[in-house]
């Protein structure tokens, strides 16, 4: 295995595990999909482009493959017209006939643009000595025609034309004048025997004939030499036997020239032959060759091409699996981190940020909503400690405050309480006793020594009682001044509460981002899915990947609406806390009031001890009073019964009051302690 083959699976294997591939984080989903419509639209038309180079290598063989056809055929059609000139040859030899020259010429001129044609294909560059040689020896063949046609004109296409019209016409001058002559029987026997050598060398030739026809020509002019005849007569058979020799003489001529003339024809037919089969070959292995190599070139093409649309499939497969876990497995990861934070796990990190495509700004907006959820935390333990500490502070000091005004207050009032009672029991003894004089000056003296020690103890419980209002008030208005900053942490409490639901707000408007951006990924994968419909085998790798984006997209829409029911709780909590901080704040304010109440007691009980100290004063006066004028008691009886009944009446006023500080502290300490 080569060094570099295991990095380069752990780099692969990386890079299918998170999805990563370099360069395409930067580039967005609908211009990915756009670049694998691109590469499918590549393949097809490289795909395209070999099938047609394909095509136009296999319309060569083709054309090269008809040329040859052609050639073919036109060789076929000149080895047919070669024999057909033959034959017309050898009719018009036999029949003497123009329509078979005619006939021949047609066929020549035929074959000469055959020749012709098969010169101008291509495919017989490889031949074309063996045509130029071909057309030579048919221009030869139909030249030598003309001279057998020339001879055959020459010698009468009939009996009356021609050497064979001048023969005939010797024959029977020859025939008449023996005909003349009842006594030229001897002569006859010899006509007989040239006309029979005649007929041979006709039928026959041969120099044999001729000879013989030469030999019974001598002895026709020996038998005339031994006849009877007249010699005029002898000169005119000789005359008429020179003509008839003369004109046999040109026909055997003829004869044999046309011979040697058709001989040569047929020679040259012959020579022909070799060449033409030669021609007739090379057509034949042409078109065979063309054939096989059209047949070569077309399985060739089909597996080239059936190669190259594998590795196209291949390519765009793997196109395709790549860019899909590009888009997927960022998600997949995306939607794990939503539900760990949405579990509460506000330490998970959200994985593709630094990314430039829907994906980064669905990381982002993940990111965004983290920050937010930690920071609602953050605000919501911090809203926690602050009321914690308010109610803890504000409770301690309440209970601080109500204990101490307690224990003040209440032995103030249950002093001042005994003390009236007793000054109104000494008052009532008075009044019964104010007849009694001496004894009861007596009793006088000690009721109004015990009235004065009384009197004093009063007006130092009527200092104390003053003392403790003082720091009842002062307790008083720290208790409404921390009221106040109970109320004024309650405000921004309820501020930062409020501002907590803007941030879930916020929030519910980020999970609409998101939800949105669910949305267009699964229209997206919609019109993925369309295109690859429409583009039927090819897009079906490009359906999967729709598909699963779309899955994907319905997911993401799943965690975004229980994200929004969590924020909707969130919300909820947030409005009951709101609802809660407002209640708290009323508490308070009630207490503020109610301090502002027990103040306002306070300041009435500041007034009703003054009162109890001027009545203090005015009984401690009336005692000085009684005291001076104990040996004057019965003078001044009415006197100091007016004084013991004002004294009574003090008690009571002052008994009045002390009962009340008493209900109203009671009171009071059951609101702080409630």
């Amino acid at each position: 295995m080569p060094s570099w083959f295991k990095p380069l699976l752990v780099r692969l294997g990386a890079l299918w595990r998170h999805g990563e591939v370099p360069g395409l984080a930067n580039i967005s989903i609908g211009r990915r999909l756009a670049l694998l419509g691109v590469l499918a639209l590549i393949g097809a038309a490289s795909f395209g482009v070999a099938y047609h180079l394909a095509e136009r290598r296999i319309d060569s063989m083709l054309v090269t493959q008809d040329g040859y056809r052609r050639l073919n055929d036109l060789a076929g059609d000149v080895r047919a017209k070669v024999a057909a000139l033959q034959n017309h040859q050898e009719q018009f030899l036999r029949e003497r006939d123009e329509a078979r020259a005619k006939d021949f010429r047609q066929d020549v001129a035929f074959v000469a643009r055959s020749l012709d044609a098969m010169r101008a294909l291509p495919e017989a560059a490889g031949m074309a000595s063996n045509l130029a040689e071909l057309s030579a020896g048919v221009a030869a063949a139909a030249q030598r025609f003309e001279a057998v046609s020339h001879r055959v004109g020459e010698l009468g296409a009939s009996e009356a034309q021609g050497l064979r019209g001048r023969l005939a016409a010797s024959v029977k001058a020859v025939e008449d004048e023996l005909k003349m002559w009842p006594n030229a029987g001897p002569l006859i026997p010899e006509m007989l025997q040239m006309r029979q050598a005649e007929k041979n060398f006709m039928l026959y030739g041969g120099e044999t004939y001729l000879n013989q026809h030469r030999q019974h020509a001598n002895q026709f002019d020996f038998a005339l030499d031994a006849s009877s005849l007249p010699p005029s007569t002898r000169d005119d058979f000789r005359k008429l036997l020179a003509a008839y020799g003369d004109d046999m003489q040109a026909f055997a001529a003829g004869t044999m020239a046309l011979g040697e003339d058709v001989a040569d024809l047929r020679r040259q037919f012959r020579a022909l032959q070799p060449t033409l089969n030669q021609v007739f070959a090379y057509a034949r292995e042409g078109m065979a060759s063309a054939i096989a190599q059209q047949e070569e070139v077309r399985a060739a093409t089909s597996r080239l091409l059936a190669l190259f649309g594998v590795m196209a499939v291949l390519s765009f497969g793997a196109a395709v699996l790549v860019l899909a876990r590009s888009v997927t497995q960022p998600v997949r990861m995306i939607e794990e981190a939503m539900e760990r934070l949405a579990a509460g796990d506000h330490g998970v990190t959200v994985p593709g940020i630094a990314r430039r495509d829907e994906i980064g700004d669905m990381a982002k907006a993940v990111a965004v909503f983290k920050d937010n959820a930690i920071a609602m935390v953050r605000m919501q333990q911090e809203q926690d400690a602050i009321r914690a500490e308010a109610e803890a502070t504000s409770r301690q000091r309440l209970m601080v405050l109500a204990d101490r005004f307690e224990g003040a207050v209440k032995s103030v009032a249950d002093s001042v309480n005994r003390n009236a009672q007793a000054i109104t029991a000494t008052a009532e003894g008075m009044v019964r006793h104010e007849g009694n004089g001496e004894n009861r000056s007596l009793s006088v003296a000690e009721a109004a020594d015990q009235a004065r020690r009384t009197v004093v103890a009063v007006a130092e419980a009527a200092d104390d009682l003053a003392a403790s209002v003082g720091d009842i008030s002062a307790l008083a208005a720290e208790t409404s001044r921390v009221v106040r900053q109970a109320v004024s942490e309650l405000d921004r409490t309820n501020a930062r509460v409020r501002g907590l639901s803007e941030v879930a707000g916020n929030i519910d408007r980020v999970v609409n981002l998101i939800g949105d951006i669910a949305a267009r990924t699964n229209m997206l994968s919609l019109n993925a899915t369309i295109e690859a419909q429409r583009a039927g085998e090819a897009g079906r790798g490009f359906a999967v990947v729709a598909g699963e984006v779309k899955h994907l997209a319905q997911k993401t829409s799943e965690s975004t609406r229980e994200i929004a029911d969590q924020i909707a709780a969130i919300q909820s909590a947030t409005a009951e806390t709101v609802s809660a901080i407002g209640d708290v704040g009323s508490a308070v304010r009630r207490m503020d009031e109610i301090a502002a109440q027990v103040a306002e007691a306070v300041n009435r009980q500041g007034g009703v001890t003054d009162k109890i100290s001027r009545c203090v004063d005015q009984v401690r006066h009336d005692t000085a009073c009684v005291t001076e004028g104990v040996v004057s008691v019965t003078q001044s009886a009415a006197r100091y019964c007016g004084a013991a009944v004002r004294v009574m009446w003090a008690a009571d006023d002052l008994a009045g009051p002390a009962a009340n500080l008493k209900d109203e502290v009671d009171g009071f300490l059951r609101t702080i302690r409630a």
